[in-house]
This record gives C-alpha cells, structure tokens and sequence, in this order.
C-alpha cells in the first residue's frame, strides 16, 4: 500500500494496509477508483506545519501494470489545495497541537485528462482480462526547515473523502513515519523546505 520517500503518503492506494482502520475499510467496500466522479474526491493530511512546503508538495498517481510490473501506464497530477472553510465533511478531521491541516482536490482543468487515463486503464484491462493490476494514490510531500534535523518522531494522519462517502474518512490515524518508514530512510531522503 505504502509509497513513502520523504514523507509521502499513499492515501487511496488501501489494499492490504494494517494502519487503515476498519470502519473506514467497510465505508470503502464500493468505492471504485475506475468509476468514482473525480470531481468529488478529496484527500486531507495533518502533520507538523513547519513540514508542509509553502506551495504545492501534492499530487495524485495513478498506475497501471502487468502483474509482473512491465508494461506500465502512468499519469500524476499536481492536486491543488482546497480552504478548509469550503469544505464539508470534516467531522473526522482533527489536528493535534503543532500540526496544521491542508485539503486538496484535482484541479477542474485536470479532470479530463484523469478520465482519459481511466478510459485507456479500463480498455486495456478489458482486452487482456487479470493481466493487469494498478493503484491510485495521492502522495504529500513535507521537508524540513534549513538546518533543522530529522524529527525523533513526524505524526500523520490522513482522510479521503469521495462522491460516495460525502464526508472524510480516516485513512492514516496518527501514524509516525519515523516509526513507519526508519529514521534512517527517512534523514536520507529529507529534502529542505524550498524558501518563500
């Protein structure tokens, strides 16, 4: 499920995943990345806000692949944030002390360019039926301030929120990528926040 390099976070890819809960797995049950109306789709995170960049840092992937890994398709697209002031659906989303909350969505000029990726997806499946496999995943990229070391510890949560959920559900629940991933891992791949 994961695609982690320096705090990313795959929110919508959920197969298999032990750190989603099992409310959120049930709500999900008929959530079809391949159908679902992409203007509706939302993800949020919450992390220490001196880790979010000033602009940007968030994108949706999407990837399609013979179950070997070769032949694969695949797009990503730069997600914009959303205020949280627009949005409805939050009374799952909570931040704790020194953490600052941010939404995104697909930008409406993207949408149609996601929906011709879905299209080429379903055809190729449909030619070729269990030959291929894929995931949808949105990632958000953090850094850290110049100077600043690694953090002992970096909580996250996550929440998705799409057409069929009309509220956001919680996907990563105070989860610690130093924990997750390795304070190793983690001090290697730590890009500096980019200046204002």
């Amino acid at each position: 499920m994961k695609s982690i390099r320096l705090l990313v976070v795959g929110i919508l890819a959920l197969g298999g995943c032990s750190h989603v809960p099992a409310k959120t797995l049930w709500a999900l049950r008929n959530f079809d990345p391949m159908t679902t109306d992409p203007v509706h789709l939302r993800a949020a995170v919450a992390m220490p806000k001196e880790a979010f960049p000033t602009r940007g840092g968030a994108k949706l992937v999407m990837t399609q692949a013979r179950r070997d890994g070769s032949d694969e398709a695949k797009i990503e697209l730069a997600l914009e944030s959303v205020p949280l002031a627009a949005e409805t659906g939050l009374s799952a989303v909570r931040a704790k002390p020194g953490q600052e909350i941010r939404a995104f969505r697909i930008p409406p000029a993207e949408v149609a360019r996601l929906l011709e990726a879905r299209t080429a997806a379903r055809a190729r499946a449909e030619k070729e039926p269990g030959a291929f496999q894929g995931t949808l995943s949105v990632g958000i990229d953090g850094c850290r301030p110049e100077g600043a070391p690694v953090p002992k510890t970096f909580p996250v949560s996550t929440w998705m929120k799409t057409a069929e959920t009309g509220d956001y559900l919680p996907i990563l629940a105070d989860v610690d990528l130093v924990a997750l991933v390795g304070a190793e891992k983690l001090a290697a791949e730590a890009k500096v926040c980019p200046a204002s």
